[in-house]
């Protein structure tokens, strides 16, 4: 059998890894950042970030996996590409409640 999903599979392989450094980069710079948000918006800050790079991880084992049932293969590509987007979604929420939460501040 053809593999139906090979044409997609390495941009978003490419977007994940440029996504998630970019996650990565500001989450440890959110933990070393002394800042004056509230623990409690700080903790949902770190949760939506964690929340976003555990999604993130999955979408790209999800992509690599080449032993994905080929008889279904649109609706396995749509359910990787549908936690890619919410990964990615959660963490912009994340990074945006910083940003605001510093804008306001000053």
């Amino acid at each position: 059998m053809e593999d139906k999903i090979q044409a997609f599979r390495q941009p978003l392989v490419t977007a994940t890894g440029i996504i998630l450094g970019f996650i990565l980069n500001f989450a440890s710079t959110f933990v070393k950042t002394d800042s004056s948000t509230s623990d409690r918006l700080a903790y949902l800050i770190g949760i939506c970030i964690l929340i976003g790079i555990i999604c993130l991880i999955f979408a790209l084992s999800r992509i690599l996996n080449l032993k994905y049932p080929r008889e279904k293969a649109e609706e396995y590509y749509q359910k990787t590409m549908y936690l890619f987007l919410f990964g990615v979604s959660i963490s912009f929420i994340g990074v945006m409640l910083d940003m605001f939460a510093n804008f306001m501040v000053e």
